[in-house]
């Protein structure tokens, strides 16, 4: 198969002019995506984020293999951990060390490769307030010829603006992200590269080994929202972080307990809430009876006991109906008297006069 990075994917079906304009539109989605991140070769296929990753795995490892990937407990996801693509690799998997902020100790990762000397290291995932230091985990990698994946499944628009980190330019050999999240578009993956090689690899192994036809019924949509993003993505991004760190100072002037806190909070649309002296279970349900869409999930430290005791937010909803820093005050309010026990129904007839004003998405064509 020739390596083309700016043309549609070959097919087995349907054949010749039947494919005409879906090859336009595949052709327009690599495109946009080209032009956002700022790279050479893109894998636009992928229906959703383990399939993409799984891709990647089975075009860079071989069984066997170990990888290095992000703990659940330090805000992993499971499409990089045994029970989900590498165990039908057969692949080897460690944890890479945490921190309490879901980022990688370097410090440590240094004495464990030694021993472990992994083929492939996975940063990212479902937790991540603060950029990775990827400029020393490549030298990291260089030093026992490893490669890294960064799994920026959350992040696309923060990565695209500006507003977070680089991984490509700053050391990851393999981005992968999707047109949902934080795009606001159909469920999707792209898997993104500026190595040849690489590309190659992923290309041949998509198509036809996941991929057999076009699955058009998503195609239009994610480059209908890449092209919002090209034209909306920086102040929408800007927005959300703005709101995601409003939203954690007025959770903490309500007495909750914010992770990163001594480091700004966060930098990107999550927010977490150690909730040890509450309870995030109770917290949680609180909350839900309110119509406030929130979950308990696990901090580091929880696996000692098997109780989640942090509480996930994310702001990329609110923002994208075009709520700002004052009303995520308004939101961390309704928390503080949801978790007060002040009566649910009285606290759900609010949130529903409180969202009257926000029935639009300013960051579209279709305001």
């Amino acid at each position: 198969m020739e390596l083309c990075n700016t043309a549609p994917g070959a097919k087995y079906f349907p054949p010749g002019k039947i494919n005409h304009y879906i090859d336009e539109i595949e052709a327009i989605l690599i495109n946009l995506i080209k032009k956002l991140f700022r790279v050479k070769y893109v894998e636009w296929r992928p229906l959703n984020s383990t399939m993409a990753n799984a891709v990647v795995l089975f075009a860079l490892t071989k069984p066997g293999d170990i990888i290095m990937v992000q703990s659940m407990r330090g805000g992993g996801n499971i499409s990089y951990h045994t029970p989900g693509p590498p165990g039908l690799r057969g692949l080897i998997v460690k944890d890479l060390p945490p921190t309490d902020d879901f980022r990688i100790d370097i410090s440590s990762l240094r004495e464990m490769v030694k021993d472990v000397n992994p083929k492939l290291f996975v940063v990212g995932g479902s937790k991540i307030l603060f950029p990775f230091r990827l400029k020393e985990l490549r030298e990291i990698a260089d030093e026992i010829d490893a490669k890294i994946l960064y799994d920026g499944a959350h992040i696309g628009p923060l990565i695209t603006s500006g507003m977070f980190q680089d991984p490509l330019r700053e050391g990851a050999d393999i981005l992968t992200t999707g047109t949902h999240k934080l795009m606001g578009g159909p469920v999707g993956r792209m898997i993104l590269t500026n190595d040849e090689v690489l590309a190659r690899e992923v290309l041949q192994l998509t198509y036809p080994a996941f991929i057999q036809t076009r699955d058009q019924n998503k195609y239009a949509a994610a480059a209908y929202v890449l092209a919002e993003m090209l034209e909306f993505g920086k102040e929408y991004a800007r927005q959300i972080v703005s709101n995601a760190k409003a939203l954690a100072r007025a959770l903490d002037r309500e007495g909750f307990d914010i992770v990163g806190k001594d480091k700004g909070y966060t930098m990107t649309h999550q927010v977490f809430i150690d909730a040890k002296d509450l309870g995030a279970a109770k917290v949680e349900k609180a909350c839900l009876e309110c119509n406030l869409l929130l979950h308990k999930t696990y901090l580091l430290g929880d696996e000692k006991t098997g109780v989640p005791r942090g509480l996930r937010l994310s702001v990329q909803e609110t923002t994208r109906l075009g709520m700002k820093e004052k009303e995520m005050e308004q939101v961390a309010h309704f928390i503080r008297r949801a978790v007060d026990g002040e009566e649910t129904d009285k606290i759900a007839d609010k949130i529903e006069e409180f969202l009257k004003d926000f029935q639009t998405i300013p960051y579209s064509f279709e305001k």
